[in-house]
């Protein structure tokens, strides 16, 4: 009996796992896996590359061979006879590049020069007589024309909205090209039929595509009255890559007769262009990092074969090629072997029979095992998770068990619990929380990093000090550093330290904060709001309010472990920290309550509204720093107070402008005027009014 009341845990593992892996290594010796390989060589072989390859480049084909007989319904369409050659273009080319989303732009050019196009404004951000003025965001299309006017070729562009209204028409001072001197008029003229051109740079929005382009019909002469085309960019090729592929995994790629990657259903960078003469260069696939591409291309290409078979880390895939029809490039299409294994449904089915079969069987031996084991272990780890997050107040009670192992770490789990719990009330447990987190050792040293640093120091504390006894005091200041504390942490800071009544935080460090400079002025918003409701809440019971000023800056700062190898802080120093000290100490002499520097501004306006203050000297720096009153955060001002605050940052920035273009006297107005207008600012507008009043009437 006393072997199962305290048996060793090591025994119930052993057991368990003996079990699990007989069972395991039956069913692998019962269900041979050498021929269900050799199925899925032959199935990949079969299907993959006789079927799915097939299937994608006849998809492929069809594609293109849609947009010719498009196009050929469009060129039907021209009459020559007609006075306006381009007469009912403009519905068929915006219909048609509302039902082809692939397509760039449809335009025709005749052989007397004059052209007509539509386009979507893709690539396009300016106006083409200006490019120094943006298009607008709802610009959509353009029609653009070049017409006979009295014998003169005259270039206009339409710009349209999503709806093809339109908004805005120009006309620039000189053609930009003429048509019938284009390759893709001159190559169409002279094969006399459609031809698909080569991989190019497109004039207007250089970027890499296609044209396709057929004559309108001849003159007797046996010249071209005019060629229709279609310009299709190289992403959309990739997009129709990306719906046709067969397997989830697999890759597709347009690959050019020379080893060029065209386009591809991945997310990678197919071709560079030099800036200077807009020369466009295809990555090939020799010169790319994708080596499964690579290899899949050397094996099929250069073998002249249209199924491969290649390892590539570990991993098999099966590769094959198809030429398509309409365009000389090549359609690879690459899947990892184990997109396959899906077709083997009957052979995953029957597996799960067989191991639901022995599962039932050994059901009955392991399930009193593993509850025995799993059941404690489990309250374990909760407890164990509980403790090493420090969350202390939702630590659950280890379990009771017979197994001596466990009963020992319980033990040991509520002794460290009591430790940690003593530790804690010395240390900052978010900050040690978040230091647990990261996964490192503590080590001595640190590193420069962009932070924010809060100061906090309550007014006349030595005053409020000397009027209550000490118990008291130290009562009424951890209702306050509570306070504090929580408003701080809900915005994502750490307290670094308490400095007698003063509060120092971090944020940015240890964790990184995108949003720290606003998380950090949210924060000093909301503790000067709860003072409010705590001075409410304390001035029945006779407690004195604690005003407190705060000073946050934001810039480099050393952070990291400073100490000795046995007792060690997690703090920044250095003239970031400073600087914010510094601030904290200026509201003192101009009256305000929370004070930041300039780089606190720039990042934060647009989401805080700010008054500025002053330029202030800042030892150790040669040059002085504009400071800031932040006054509420966009998102909670109301109506009412909202254009009354705007105003004040209006006035206060104009004053302030004045005062540091020396028109002291200008400026003095304003810092009066201000004074009337908003009775509450007296104590931080007297500063600004002396200083005026001083430079105006210097002292003898």
């Amino acid at each position: 009996m006393k072997f199962f009341k305290e048996r060793k845990l090591r025994i119930d593992i052993l057991t368990a796992f003996s079990l699990l892996i007989c069972i395991t290594v039956i069913c692998e010796i019962l269900y041979s896996t050498n021929i269900n390989k050799k199925l899925i060589l032959n199935f990949e072989k079969e299907y993959y590359s006789k079927n799915i390859s097939t299937s994608m480049t006849k998809y492929f084909d069809n594609y293109l061979s849609q947009i010719e007989i498009t196009m050929q319904a469009f060129a039907d369409h021209f009459d020559d006879s007609e006075k306006d050659k381009f007469k009912g273009y403009d519905k068929l080319f915006s219909n048609g590049i509302k039902n082809m989303p692939y397509v760039t732009s449809f335009y025709i050019g005749l052989k007397n020069g004059t052209y007509f196009q539509f386009r979507n404004l893709e690539g396009l951000t300016s106006y083409r007589s200006n490019t120094d003025i943006s298009l607008p965001v709802y610009a959509k299309y353009a029609l653009k024309r070049i017409i006979d006017i009295d014998g003169k070729l005259v270039e206009s562009w339409d710009y349209m909205d999503e709806n093809f209204v339109i908004f805005s028409k120009e006309k620039l001072p000189s053609i930009s090209f003429l048509a019938n001197k284009r390759d893709w008029y001159l190559q169409s003229e002279i094969q006399k039929k459609p031809i698909w051109s080569n991989v190019y740079i497109f004039s207007t929005t250089k970027l890499p595509g296609i044209t396709l382009s057929m004559p309108l019909g001849y003159y007797k002469d046996n010249s071209a009255i005019g060629i229709i085309s279609v310009d299709i960019s190289l992403d959309h090729f990739s997009e129709l890559l990306k719906r046709i592929k067969m397997t989830d995994n697999a890759e597709s790629y347009l690959i050019s007769e020379e080893g060029e990657i065209v386009a591809t259903s991945l997310e990678m960078k197919t071709f560079e262009i030099d800036e200077k003469t807009d020369d466009l260069t295809l990555i090939k696939t020799t010169d790319t990092d994708n080596s499964v591409l690579k290899m899949a291309a050397k094996n099929l290409i250069n073998a002249n074969t249209q199924h491969t078979k290649i390892s590539v880390d570990g991993i098999e895939y099966t590769a094959s090629l198809k030429k398509l029809e309409k365009l000389p490039f090549y359609l690879i299409s690459i899947a990892p072997q184990s997109d396959f294994t899906s077709a083997f449904e009957n052979v995953r089915i029957n597996m799960f029979l067989i191991s639901v079969f022995l599962f039932l069987v050994s059901f009955g031996v392991i399930f009193v095992l593993s509850r025995r084991i799993s059941t404690p272990i489990s309250a374990l780890c909760n407890s164990a998770k509980a403790i090493g997050e420090m969350w202390l107040d939702e630590y659950p009670n280890p379990p009771k068990s017979n197994i001596v192992e466990i009963r020992e770490l319980s033990s040991a789990m509520d002794s460290m619990k009591l430790s940690i719990s003593t530790f804690a009330k010395y240390a900052p447990k978010d900050l040690v929380r978040k230091l647990v987190k990261k996964g490192e050792e503590p080590i001595l040293g640190g590193m420069t990093k962009e932070i924010t640093m809060f100061f906090s120091d309550i007014e006349k504390f030595s005053t409020v000090s000397e009027k209550l006894p000490a118990e008291y005091l130290i009562l009424h200041l951890s209702e306050y550093f509570d306070e504090m504390t929580k408003e701080i942490m809900k915005h994502n800071g750490v307290i670094d330290k308490y400095i007698g009544d003063s509060v120092m935080a971090i944020w940015g460090a240890p964790n990184p904060d995108e949003k720290q400079v606003i998380n950090a002025c949210n924060a000093a918003l909301g503790c000067q709001r709860i003072l409010e409701e705590l001075k409410e809440k304390w001035a029945p019971l006779g407690k004195p309010p604690l005003p407190t000023r705060i000073g946050i800056h934001t810039g480099q700062a050393i952070v990291g472990n400073i100490g000795s190898q046995d007792r060690m802080n997690f703090t920044a120093i250095g003239d970031s920290v400073n600087i914010a000290s510094r601030l904290e100490g200026a509201n003192k002499y101009y009256g305000t309550k929370i004070l930041v520097s300039e780089n606190v501004e720039a990042i934060a306006k647009g989401r805080i509204l700010f008054r500025v203050i002053d330029k202030i000297a800042v030892k150790g720096r040669s040059s002085g720093i504009v400071v800031y009153e932040p006054l509420c955060s966009m998102k909670d001002a109301d109506d009412e107070n909202y254009y009354k605050l705007i105003d004040l940052c209006a006035k206060a920035k104009e004053a302030f402008e004045l005062y540091q273009s020396q028109e002291f006297a200008e400026a003095l107005k304003h810092y009066r005027s201000m004074k009337l207008l908003f009775p509450g600012l007296d104590l931080s507008l007297e500063p600004l009014i002396k200083k005026c009043e001083e430079f105006i009437h210097p002292p003898c």
